[in-house]
């Protein structure tokens, strides 16, 4: 091959290498040879290239300072500038050797354009300062270790919050600088995991140079270099005030669970997820659930004990309370204040499952970022209240005494029927007869259980349903919409019939009913002139049956004396005997003698408003209850006034308990001043009580008692009639066949003998 060949392949060689290469003579610094590349690299013709002085493109500003031919280097190696098209830089790594061609010395400089790989540079060598930027200035302590755990780096936080200068610590094992002697099996295990190639995150404590503790949150990464892991990288952050502040919200949390344990009113929490919270000791006992049962329970656990069944409460409608109508579905009473719910419902499965009225509120619950975190609902027990209220209800249409509906509740009906399409409407009026006599003879007591009577007797006459009423002291009301003159005159005659049927018992006290009735018929508008005409039928009845209505008082008046044994054990007739003899002998008029039978009689008859327990007392009486006794004179005389068939005699049962010298009572006569039927009934009285057998004593004979009436005769006893009584004891014509040793069954008799 010549040397021509040579050359031409060597050149073909040298444009195929992808860096730029020139040949310079150092003598002149002037290119003699660019290959393809450097000329593409140059950006000029090859001809500009080749002749013109190196530093015109390689190396611009070391002009006069080559390595090789100013310095004396032998090589170079190093970075240097290209200058490009257009003056352009380009960064390129360039070697310069000396070669020796033709026997003369020239530099082969060869150079890359590592433009690229400076960016590459740049860039690393910015995100290395960002890292460095971050780790130094993070507010998280950082440190770096090594795969054997050891402090290679660590930032100023990491300084601040261990108290240690990274030379102080680097090198040395991290658990032995800053983990307390309790933990180090847990950070040894936490390192150990990481240097496996895990990531690891706890909040545990760590230990200062000063030896104080603080709590930290420690994360740990595997550092890891082409596929190697070479180190740790381990993030602490001082949770101290975290704690402290979680502390602080356990601390009131659970000052907020204690005020709620003792709270009056039973009270849960849930929160989001309808799991209970809180059950304080008001609920449990209201329940019978314990908090350790139920709390963390959802899935409307808190239902159960109220319904017997998982269903929403009122808590659970929190978010609804736009809605009212949906709720209001669901309870009896409620009400919105705000974010409020107020309701009241009946549960079934309280109090054993007799159920209980409920006043409940429930609210929502919000966390500091002002979300809805849950809801907390107080129940009160107001069975008690809404018994009441239905009692009060209840008294307020109906009457106390008898049950049936009263006035208020009658008056309501009669609009009601007036307004609506009922006619034929009846009216049927029932008044009780004598019911003032009753109570002022027998008592209140008495009155009311007749009261009591009648009202049952009336409404066995007519259905469950049907409007039966009391609208006055004695008076009782039917209302009969939708009935004809014929059913209501049924109804009356039912009435009868059954009052009869009642009287067939022979009831302590027997019923007298007046009863009137009026019918309306269409275009009756008003029912209270329907009322008025039946209240006046009802009147005329009664005028009617004025007579026997006197004479059924007397028999209830006769039949409360037998109950008090007054007139029993031939008393009655032997006193009857007794006054109309001595009557008679004293000259009183034979019109007068009916009377003074009717006194013997009923004399007595204020005792029927005294105590059972003071008149029949065995032992002595007191003094309260001696007054009490007394009054019995003033009591019958107020009943007698009340009589018709007593009026006449008033004045004498007030009167018969007075002294010949005036220390009687109750008025304090004396002598003359006392009725004589009075002084008659006086020595009649106290013979026959001293003459009759008591449980306390045997009877006296006629002698003793003559006796003990002629002693009292001028103190208690008129004189003069004891002795026209001794006369006719010593005839013995009336008394034939009287027996001393009668059983008076009547301790209360004493109060007619002799003191």
């Amino acid at each position: 091959m010549t040397l021509l060949e040579i050359q031409r392949h060597l050149g073909i060689i040298l444009d195929s290498v992808q860096s730029g290469i020139v040949v310079i003579d150092p003598r002149t610094h002037v290119v003699v040879y660019a290959n393809r590349a450097a000329v593409e690299m140059i950006g000029v013709p090859k001809g500009e290239v080749v002749g013109s002085p190196c530093h015109n493109f390689i190396c611009p500003a070391e002009k006069g300072g080559c390595p090789i031919t100013d310095l004396g280097q032998t090589i170079d190696y190093s970075e240097r500038i290209l200058i490009g098209r257009g003056g352009t830089p380009m960064p390129i790594i360039k070697t310069v050797v000396p070669v020796w061609l033709g026997g003369r010395e020239y530099l082969v400089e060869s150079f890359t354009d590592i433009t690229a790989y400076k960016q590459v540079e740049e860039e690393r060598n910015l995100q290395r300062a960002y890292f460095q930027q971050l780790f130094m200035n993070s507010p998280q302590g950082i440190v770096l270790l090594d795969n054997a755990d050891r402090v290679v780096e660590a930032n100023k936080a990491f300084e601040e919050l261990f108290q240690y200068t990274v030379d102080e610590i680097r090198g040395r094992p991290i658990n032995e600088i800053i983990v307390p002697d309790n933990l180090v099996d847990e950070a040894t295990a936490l390192s150990h995991a990481v240097i496996s190639g895990g990531v690891i995150q706890r909040e545990s404590v760590r230990r200062r140079k000063d030896g104080s503790l603080v709590a930290v949150s420690a994360i740990g990464y595997p550092i890891v270099l082409d596929g190697k892991q070479v180190g740790i990288y381990a993030i602490y952050s001082d949770i101290s005030e975290r704690k402290r502040a979680e502390e602080k919200l356990r601390a009131a949390h659970r000052q907020l669970l204690d005020i709620i344990d003792f709270l009056p009113d039973a009270t849960f929490v849930i929160d989001q997820e309808k799991k209970v919270i809180a059950w304080n000791r008001a609920i449990e006992e209201m329940t019978g659930v314990l908090k350790e049962d139920i709390i963390g329970q959802g899935d409307y656990a808190y239902a159960v004990p109220f319904y017997g069944e998982r269903r929403p409460v009122l808590v659970d409608l929190i978010g609804l309370e736009d809605d009212l109508r949906k709720i209001e579905e669901k309870y009896e009473y409620v009400e919105r204040k705000a974010n409020t719910l107020i309701a009241e419902v009946f549960v079934p499965k309280l109090n054993q499952g007799r159920g209980a009225f409920l006043w409940a509120t429930a609210s929502p619950l919000y966390d500091s970022d002002g979300k809805l975190a849950g809801a907390i609902e107080s129940i009160r027990d107001i069975t008690e209240r809404k018994q009441m209220e239905q009692q009060l209800k209840y008294l307020s249409l109906h009457d106390a005494l008898t049950g049936l509906y009263n006035r208020t509740y009658f008056e309501q009906e009669m609009r009601r029927l007036a307004a609506g399409r009922h006619a034929p409407v009846g009216i049927i009026i029932c008044d009780l007869d004598a019911l003032k006599f009753i109570n002022d003879t027998l008592g209140h007591d008495a009155g009311d259980a007749l009261l009591v009577a009648a009202a049952n007797v009336i409404k066995s006459c007519f259905r469950t349903g049907d409007m039966v009423a009391r609208i006055g002291g004695d008076e009782f009301a039917v209302l009969l919409p939708n009935s004809d003159q014929e059913a209501v005159q049924a109804a009356c005659l039912r009435i009868e019939e059954a009052v009869a049927e009642y009287n067939s018992r022979d009831p302590e006290i027997p019923l007298s009913i007046s009863i009137g009735f009026a019918v309306g018929g269409e275009g009756l508008n008003d029912l209270s002139e329907l009322f008025k005409e039946a209240d006046n039928n009802m009147y005329r009845v009664k005028l009617h049956r004025s007579e026997s209505t006197r004479s059924a008082a007397v028999k209830i008046l006769l039949k409360a004396l037998e109950e008090k044994d007054f007139i029993t054990g031939g008393h009655a007739e032997r006193l009857q005997a007794l006054v109309v003899a001595l009557g008679k002998a004293a000259g009183v008029p034979k019109n007068r003698l009916k009377d003074l039978r009717l006194l013997a009689q009923f004399h007595d008859i204020g005792k029927v408003g005294i105590p059972d327990g003071i008149l029949f007392k065995p032992g002595p009486l007191t003094a309260e209850e001696t007054a009490e006794i007394r009054r019995h004179a003033e009591i019958g005389y107020r009943i007698a006034q009340s009589m018709p068939d007593l009026v006449l005699i008033a004045d004498w049962i007030l009167k018969h308990h007075e002294w010949w010298n005036g220390e009687g009572y109750p008025l304090g006569l004396k002598g003359e001043e006392i009725p004589l039927e009075c002084r008659i009934l006086a020595i009649a009285d106290a013979y026959d009580a001293m003459t009759s057998d008591r449980p306390y004593r045997k009877a006296m004979s006629r002698e003793g008692a003559l006796a003990e009436l002629r002693r009292m005769a001028g103190t208690q006893f008129d004189p003069q009639l004891v002795e026209k009584f001794a006369e006719l004891l010593r005839n013995g014509t009336v008394f034939d066949d009287q027996t001393v040793g009668r059983n008076c069954p009547n301790t209360s008799c004493r109060a007619e003998e002799p003191l």
